[in-house]
């Protein structure tokens, strides 16, 4: 995502999920593009960019069931504690809620 524009979309038409972890949103679109947003609430920058890494690379090990669009998921205070196991379950799970899993998989 490149633009103030884009990101204001997403937020405004977009589909959401709040789990433990983070707030996924979702846009229906004809191509990919993730986002991952830690503000300066969720801890200094080398926690937010753990949190960072860690949702992406939750991400990455589902992006074969996911269905084309713009994702932006927003990092909630405490993801650093959480294990990657239990991270992965509930993006899936989110992800899964919002409708944005392939079918026939």
């Amino acid at each position: 995502m490149s633009s103030q524009k884009e990101f204001s979309s997403v937020y405004k038409e977009a589909v959401k999920w709040h789990c433990e972890e983070a707030i996924v949103f979702f846009k229906p679109c004809n191509e990919n593009k993730l986002a991952v947003v830690a503000s300066k609430k969720v801890g200094k920058a080398v926690v937010r960019n753990r949190c960072k890494r860690l949702l992406r690379a939750v991400v990455v090990e589902i992006s074969n069931e996911l269905a084309d669009g713009i994702y932006v998921i927003v990092v909630k205070n405490g993801l650093e504690k959480s294990s990657f196991l239990k991270l992965k379950k509930n993006i899936s799970w989110a992800m899964k809620k919002l409708g944005c899993i392939k079918s026939g998989i």
